[in-house]
């Protein structure tokens, strides 16, 4: 019932090569096995989007597990990939943004738990000025560029990240990459069937459990030979703070068929998940009612007044849907590419309120004031809908040995409405909005991109990308009162690219880079204060220059950047027609991010190998003379990996220097040590009982209970999570 990859014929083997590459004839030729490693992307060219990191759900090389990054020596630009190995070091239940952690100069924050998602700044620029995208696709939403890490992909279906911590090339798509690109890559399906059953319980009950099924090559001797895997998932944690609980529900499936000379990719993610708020507690009150106390854990009645701050009111609902079709096909020395993708949102964050509000009726088109019901309180929903389509058309052709050209074009339909809706605290009735606006973005960004081998040891690269930006958004409650609420802006701006890469010899090699990026202004900073109809995009400049090298035992690379930050937006006083003085949004700002990062791994042996990464950064907004929010002087990581037969462990430690939040309160420099110890026992004699493979891993979180904290708003100090510890599961059949 079960089949092994030892009963395969080479014939067979070549048809899943030919179906995960997409660069076999229709006709498959035996071929020598020895060498084949299947990895789900065109390897055609020298560009960007071929070069997907390897792994299937069945197998992920094992050069990828015993190393926590790896370097392209090749890259014109500073350029790490993340390996499974490093993301097999976090619980199941993390997003995937934890493995950024112990990189130079990031700083990865989560407000409890990592399964609710995490804040993540990259030297010195907050998540909103990250490029992400998964398979390709970019992810940031295009009204205020930020993600919600918990959304996308768990950390078990990802074959590798490739980390840009700067600008990067013009042949990335995406917005908002002053601090870097992170381009996540799912695994693909692998040629034999399997199915795993996953499970895990952890600190402060956390749990999952779920199931993961491989295919295998079905249809070898039709025209469309496929192979798919599907995976469902349950997270649960009752979280760190009492009444702080995440339930989390997630379903994925991937397909790779070959259709004549390429391979088509259906790709579907959903997660459903709820969860509360909180703020964290003062010292009085950690003290006195210990690790259970909660910012928002009073009752809905305190002394006979309604307790807007309580968990029954505040929590956070959200749905959300993606896919993706992707068609890719080499035709002699030109690789084609036409991905399609779509993503849904659908969600809220809910509060209450105890005060009489002016609310928006959409049935009579009015603005009126509401009191409080009966129960003295107006419960809301800041509701968010995203409906989302768009495409990326991607071209690399060897126009000669020594010259390649990729080109591309990305183009986004965003249609978001933002509707905070109230309803009545006593009998649920809704009864208006406080406001609701549908915003609309469309999106073109075409690209260029040239590699040119100038010579044996050196390599061009030069590109350009050009960003336009329409969008439309309304404010209907202003409409309804007679007053300006229909508006229309458009932004378009060229970003060059150039790089290039000098072998000095076998071991080292040097890289300079020069790129612009922009980013237009999110939607609603066009409201605070008073409308800026000439709110212009944010640019910036960034320089990187750097060295990798590759010493055998050691390889690492040293970075140093510079970011001139232009046209930052910031509030200014201004004064109006009446000569009153109002605030508003301008593009009144100048930054500077600059800093070293170096990174170094050890592979002393089969067994052993060690990593040490360091961060130095001054970020600072140059206009407000004040650091960049969360972004330390300083980082240091440093770990290790044994390897010993089925064992693997691991352990790190991530130093943060002191930082400052928004409101210039410190946060307070912290060292944290996390561990993991992982037994995988592969075959080893069960066929008998359909056991393929058996993996155990124990993953502990902050192993040493330190604590850091900062002051936040409403006085309270918010402290991050202790100790935790998390066992984990997953029997392949």
């Amino acid at each position: 019932m079960f089949s092994h990859p030892a009963c395969h014929s080479p014939s067979k083997i070549a048809i899943a090569i030919a179906l995960s590459l997409g660069a076999i004839p229709a006709t498959y030729a035996a071929v020598d096995t020895g060498d084949i490693q299947v990895q789900g992307k065109s390897q055609a060219g020298t560009g960007f989007f071929m070069t997907a990191p390897s792994g299937t759900v069945n197998d992920i090389p094992a050069e990828k597990l015993n190393k926590i990054q790896t370097f392209n020596k090749s890259a014109s630009q500073a350029q790490t990939e993340i390996t499974p190995g490093q993301l097999q070091m976090l619980a199941p239940t993390d997003s995937f943004t934890q493995s950024l952690a112990n990189q130079p100069n990031v700083v990865v924050t989560s407000d409890g738990s990592s399964q609710n998602g995490d804040n993540v700044t990259i030297n010195g620029f907050d998540k909103n000025l990250i490029n992400w995208t998964l398979d390709g696709v970019p992810l940031n939403d295009n009204d205020s560029y930020t993600i919600y890490t918990n959304e996308f992909i768990p950390t078990r279906l990802i074959s590798g990240i490739k980390y840009y911590p700067g600008a990067a090339s013009a042949a990335l798509p995406g917005l908002a990459a002053f601090g870097g690109s992170v381009d996540t890559y799912t695994l693909d399906p692998g040629p034999d069937f399997s199915a795993s059953v996953l499970t895990g319980y952890g600190s402060f009950g956390t749990y999952n459990y779920g199931a993961l099924i491989n295919s295998g090559l079905l249809g070898a001797k039709s025209a469309l030979p496929t192979s798919f895997w599907v995976y469902a998932n349950k997270n649960y944690s009752k979280g760190y703070f009492q009444k702080t609980p995440s339930d989390q529900k997630q379903l994925l499936f991937k397909s790779i068929t070959q259709v004549g000379p390429g391979a088509l990719t259906l790709f579907y993610s959903r997660n459903d998940q709820k969860f509360n708020y909180y703020w964290g507690c003062s010292e009085a009150d950690l003290a006195k009612y210990g690790e259970s106390c909660n910012g928002t854990s009073g009752e809905p009645i305190v002394n006979g007044k309604p307790n807007t701050n309580s968990y029954v009111y505040r929590f956070n609902e959200y749905n959300n849907w993606m896919g993706y079709a992707k068609y890719e096909a080499t035709f002699g020395k030109t690789t084609l590419s036409d991905q399609l993708y779509t993503y849904r949102g659908n969600g809220y964050g809910g509060g209450a309120s105890s005060y009489a509000t002016w609310l928006y009726h959409p049935d009579t088109n009015t603005v009126s004031k509401v009191a409080t019901p009966a129960s003295g309180v107006l419960i809301y929903q800041s509701r968010n809908d995203t409906k989302r389509w768009g495409n990326i058309l991607r071209m690399n052709t060897a126009v000669t040995q020594d010259f390649n050209v990729e080109a591309g074009l990305w183009y986004n339909h965003n249609d978001t409405t933002h509707d905070r809706r109230y309803f009545d605290g006593f009998d649920g009735n809704y009864l208006g909005s406080l406001y609701r606006e549908p915003v609309v973005t469309k999106l073109w960004e075409p690209y260029v991109n040239l590699t040119w081998k100038a010579a044996d040891a050196l390599t061009v690269q030069g590109g350009l990308k050009y960003l336009k930006v329409h969008r439309d958004f309304t404010n209907l409650g202003a409409l309804a009162q007679g007053k300006p609420g229909q508006f229309g802006v458009d932004f378009h701006t060229t970003m060059p690219s150039i790089g290039l890469n000098y072998r000095i010899n076998k071991a080292i090699s040097v890289y300079a880079n020069y790129t612009q990026n922009t980013q237009p202004p999110q939607y609603n900073q066009f409201y605070t204060g008073t409308y800026n109809p000439n709110l212009a995009p944010e640019k910036g400049k960034t320089y990187d220059v750097g060295m990798i090298y590759d010493a055998g035992m050691w390889t690492g690379a040293l970075d140093l950047f510079r970011v001139d930050f232009q046209n930052y937006i910031l509030s200014t006083d201004v004064y109006d027609s009446t000569g009153q003085q109002v605030s508003m949004l301008a593009n009144a700002g100048t930054a500077l991010n600059e800093g070293i990062s170096w990174q170094n791994n050890f592979k002393i042996d089969d067994q052993w190998s060690f990593y040490a990464n360091l961060g130095l950064l001054n970020a600072r907004i140059k206009t407000q003379d004040q650091p960049f929010p969360y972004a330390p002087k300083h980082t240091l990581s440093l770990g290790g990996v044994y390897t010993m037969g089925p064992w693997r462990a691991t352990l790190g430690a991530q130093s943060v220097g002191k930082s400052y939040d928004k409101n210039l309160n410190p946060v307070d420099a912290h060292t944290l040590v996390d561990a993991s110890l992982r037994y995988t026992l592969d075959r080893g004699g069960m066929d008998h009982f359909g056991l393929h493979k058996l993996t155990v891993a124990l993953n502990a979180s902050n192993l040493l209970n330190k604590h850091y904290t900062y002051k936040q708003a409403y006085g309270s100090e918010y402290r991050n999570m202790p100790r935790s510890f998390y066992l984990s599961l997953e029997a392949q059949f």
